[in-house]
């Protein structure tokens, strides 16, 4: 699932519920804008392999989220 082809409220309420700490939110929100890894990282000045391991955060919260719907 590609967080850009999903709708506004649909990312709004993913962002309501997977309770994500201030740094996941940012990223959450940079990619559902479809910026890339590199421009992430670059952007909040963030190692490319901590940023992997807060997106692994980020994917295992929205499957919670998204389990926890069904």
């Amino acid at each position: 699932m590609k967080l850009s082809e999903l709708t506004k409220p649909e990312l709004d309420r993913i962002q309501e519920n997977a309770n994500f700490t201030e740094e996941e939110e940012r990223i959450f929100k940079l990619l559902s804008r479809n910026f890339s890894q590199k421009e992430i990282a670059v952007r909040i000045c963030m190692s490319q392999r901590t940023l992997e391991r807060r997106m692994r955060n980020i994917k295992n919260k929205i499957e919670r989220v998204c389990r926890d719907w069904n």
